[in-house]
């Protein structure tokens, strides 16, 4: 069975996060890079007059983590116009938005519980047939898809990137 994978979501935009939406960027693959809310503002947000409950506060790790590719050396871009192809957002404002998308990689820490709840969350708005898989180097992925549903485990993988 092949399938086309015509735009992605990441799940959390740490330095692999952030990486792979680089190279999903490069193979002109569009992707939501998501994270978690922060919980408190940075000092530069409350000097703004910004809040808790605005979009760039609240898109802050993954807007952050994106504006650091550029600088990275190598730079994980063959060219900084693919930046334009990743769009960052948050868990709780935007992972409903898995649903447009044909890929879904998981990249949180490497912790069991998060990464079993962030599964969970996903699979609330996964739509059957849509690809999840995890980023994990060490987490067992039989123990990651405990209490997810036939129908997703048959769509659960681990994908590793290096």
């Amino acid at each position: 069975m092949a399938f086309n994978i015509r735009k992605a979501a990441v799940v959390g935009s740490g330095v692999m996060g952030a990486s792979i939406a680089a190279h999903l960027a490069n193979a002109g693959i569009p992707s939501l890079l998501l994270d978690i809310v922060p919980d408190s503002l940075a000092p530069d947000e409350e000097a703004k007059g910004l809040t808790l409950a605005d979009a760039a506060v609240r898109n802050r790790l993954a807007a952050g983590a994106l504006a650091r590719l550029p600088s990275v050396q190598p730079s994980p871009f063959y060219d900084d116009a693919f930046a334009g192809l990743i769009e960052p957002g948050n868990l709780e404002d935007d992972l409903h938005r898995i649903r447009e998308v044909d890929w879904v990689i998981e990249a949180v820490v490497e912790k069991l519980s998060v990464k079993r709840d962030v599964l969970m969350r996903i699979e609330r708005d996964w739509r059957p047939g849509v690809i999840v898989s995890s980023n994990t180097s060490g987490v067992s992925i039989r123990e990651m898809a405990e209490g997810r549903s036939e129908a997703f485990k048959a769509h659960f993988l681990g994908t590793h990137f290096f």
